[in-house]
Formats: structure tokens, C-alpha cells, sequence
């Protein structure tokens, strides 16, 4: 309805369509929910579009359709389906976009608009996220590019859920809106950007929702947050350094306060350098202080406890301070028609981390073969290694036209 309303002029309009479309079959040794499921099979149609309609903007519509042999996340999503329209110096979006934040590799705290799935089978992270309705207008100027946003509904990830007996788990969805600013700012051989986030965290948190006779309740809640902004990247004599830092403010009361998350401090920095015979390396280093930290495995025995210590360790708040390293080794051969990547994350704080290895050739023009390897490890009361029942192989066939 509100395309219609702001294009009265589109059924004279000429239109220009692109697109592109995949088929994808693809085999996992698991499923990212935590369960106990083996040899999935999944099918999945992927299509995006764009329609370019003159004096009028363009239109884009992105989403998929899957099957599993054995899994929930099945059915379809609508990831994005937005109206783009460009007028002097300015740009508005209307309906459903995904916002990508942060110029770090792959950890960037700043990154808080969009949410993810991270249940689904698809061998790129980046394909897990999908939109919130909203409104984006940016303003490119003189002195940086302007950026504001409003949603008035936000969604949070979903997220993997531990199966346990007696336990059952209930969604409960976000009913606020969100808002937020940002200013891009581009020099010579460096860019850079301040930014601020009022609205729903993407990543919810666990609250126990009580005792009754058919077991308990753990509510899985959108949780509140504001995030002050900062990132940078420049070019130097070959290599991309580049760094990103966050200081988050959720609604927490305090240190003995485990239903919110607390307030912390997230930083990432390091560069990424061209090796000989087309390798690419990238090193991060990471930092996370958590302000009113407390440990909840010091709570007496019951459901709050059990639900503090797998809050704390989704959030990642499992410690004061947690120090940390990413890398990513890519390598390119026969004329860039197979590439292999090795990457992950490391707490040495707690010992913890992922693992992984992945690949991709090129069959030929419109046949591509992925496959990969996720593998979590560290203790049970740690992030990553809470983590650890997602651990799995895949092999994946997709055809583009």
C-alpha cells in the first residue's frame, strides 16, 4: 500500500527487470538447533530481484523457499522487498531491508539492525540475515554521508535453543520500535563512521518464566539496548587495517541483575594482507569488558540459576573481561575457479572458539559445489562452547540462472 500511494505514476512507467535465481541441494551431518538430528537433506530455491522504474526508483524483493528432511526451519522468508528512491542528494528506503553495519571482519558490535536465523542450513552467514520494515533516508554531503533509519516493529534472531526435559521455551516477540543515526565519512586512503542504536538487541535473552505442572517455562525474550558507535578501515602500502568499537546499554538493574544483559565495552581491530600466489590473511584481535559482571553459577540451585548461566553464556557475558583473536586464510587456484577458506574465532580467555573450513568450485558457469566444516569447541559455560551439539559437515550443489 504505501508503494502504491508514493508511485501514482508507475503504471506509466517503463520498467527494467534484473534477476537471479539458484537451486541449491545440499546434505548436513546436523542441524544449528542444538539437536540430537543427523543426515539432513535440504532443497532450497533462492531469488532476488530488482525493477528499476525510471523517474520512479526501484523496487527489490529477495527471499527463499526451503525443504528439509529433517528439520524445523523449513517454509520461506521474505528477507527484502523495498522501495528505493534517490532525489537530489538524498536517498529513502520504504519496507523491508536488511542494514549491514561495521567495517570489521566478520565480529562487528556495531552491526545491530538486522537479524539473523542462525538455525538455518545455508553455507554463508551473511544469507541467515533478513529485514525489519522501516524507513531510511540518508543524505550524502559535502562533509560525509547522513544516515537515519526508524522501525516500527524490530524482530530479534533466532537463535538455537537447548533441548531439555521438562523445559519448553516460548518467544517473546519485541513490541517496541527502533531508531538510529549514523555519519560516513570517506579521506584519501581511510574511511570511517559514528553511529547510535536505540531499539531491540538482535541476540535475546533467556528469562525463567516459572514452574507449573507440565515442567518448566523459559522465555525467550527481545531485550532492550542502546549502542554508542564507532568504526574505521584504511590502506596502507598493502594492507587493510581496520577496527570497530561498541559500547552497549541495556536495561540492566545492576550486578545481581540476570534477566538483562549488562552493559559492556566491545572492541576489534587488525589488518588483513595480500600473500603471494592470490592468499589473503587476516588477524583481529578481540576485547569484551563486561561492566556489574557477576557469575551466576555462585546462585543457588534451581531455575534461575540454570537459566543466569545459559543467559550468560549466550550473551557472551560469561567473564569481566574476555580476550580473543579471529583469522581468516583464503587461497584461490586454477584460475580462481576453487577457493578454500580457513577462519574462526578464539576466546583465550576461556579456551573456547570455532573452527572452520570451507570451499567452493566453480563446475562451471552456472554449477558451483560448497562444502564445509563447523567446528565448536571450549566449556559448556562459555559462548562458543555452549555451542558446541552445532558441530557439522556439509556438502552443498547450487545452480544459477
Amino acid at each position: 500500500m504505501v508503494l502504491l500511494l508514493a508511485l501514482p505514476g508507475l503504471a506509466t512507467a517503463k520498467v527494467e527487470l534484473q534477476q537471479s535465481m539458484s537451486l541449491r541441494s545440499g546434505l548436513w551431518s546436523g542441524d544449528r538447533s542444538l539437536s540430537a538430528k543427523t543426515g539432513i537433506a535440504s532443497g532450497t530455491l533462492w531469488a532476488r530481484g530488482q525493477a528499476s522504474l525510471e523517474d520512479y526508483g526501484e523496487l527489490v524483493l529477495d527471499g527463499w523457499i526451503m525443504a528439509q528432511s529433517a528439520s524445523s526451519e523449513r517454509g520461506g522468508l521474505i528477507r527484502e522487498a523495498f522501495w528505493r528512491y534517490d532525489f537530489s542528494d538524498y536517498s529513502l528506503k520504504l519496507g523491508r531491508q536488511i542494514v549491514v553495519w561495521g567495517r570489521a571482519d566478520a565480529i562487528n558490535p556495531t552491526d545491530n539492525l538486522s537479524p539473523r536465523n542462525y538455525r538455518l542450513l545455508t553455507p554463508e552467514d551473511g544469507e541467515q540475515r533478513y529485514g525489519n520494515n522501516g524507513v531510511n533516508l540518508s543524505r550524502d554531503t559535502p562533509w560525509g554521508l547522513f544516515q537515519g533509519l526508524w522501525f516500527p516493529h524490530a524482530h530479534a534472531s533466532s537463535i538455537p535453543l537447548q533441548p531439555l526435559n521438562g523445559v519448553s521455551y516460548r518467544v517473546d516477540e519485541s513490541s517496541r520500535d527502533q531508531w538510529a543515526l549514523k555519519w560516513d565519512t570517506t579521506l584519501a586512503n581511510a574511511d570511517g563512521s559514528l553511529s547510535y542504536f536505540d531499539g531491540t538487541d538482535p541476540l535475546p535473552v533467556l528469562v525463567p518464566g516459572g514452574l507449573s505442572g507440565g515442567g518448566a517455562l523459559v522465555r525467550v525474550r527481545a531485550g532492550h539496548v542502546r549502542v554508542l558507535g564507532a568504526d574505521f578501515s584504511m590502506s596502507r602500502d598493502g594492507t587493510i587495517w581496520r577496527a570497530e568499537a561498541a559500547w552497549s546499554r541495556p536495561d540492566s538493574d545492576g550486578r545481581d541483575d540476570f534477566r538483562h544483559k549488562k552493559p559492556q565495552l566491545a572492541l576489534v581491530a587488525g589488518g588483513e594482507w595480500q600473500l603471494p600466489t592470490s592468499a589473503t590473511l587476516g588477524m583481529q584481535l578481540t576485547w569484551i569488558h563486561v561492566y556489574d559482571h557477576a557469575d551466576a553459577r555462585r546462585l543457588p540451585p534451581g531455575l534461575e540459576r540454570e537459566v543466569a548461566i545459559r543467559q550468560l553464556a549466550t550473551s557472551n557475558q560469561t567473564r569481566r573481561d574476555q580476550y580473543g583473536f579471529t583469522w581468516r586464510l583464503a587461497k584461490r587456484w586454477y584460475n580462481d575457479l576453487l577457493e578454500v577458506e580457513f577462519s574462526g574465532a578464539a576466546n583465550h580467555s576461556d579456551g573456547s572458539g570455532i573452527a572452520r573450513l570451507q570451499s567452493s568450485y566453480a563446475i562451471n558457469d552456472q554449477l558451483m559445489l560448497k562444502t564445509g566444516v563447523d567446528h565448536y569447541y571450549g566449556p559448556a559455560y562459555s559462548f562458543f562452547g555452549q555451542l558446541g551439539d552445532n558441530r557439522l559437515v556439509f556438502a552443498q550443489l547450487e545452480y544459477g540462472f
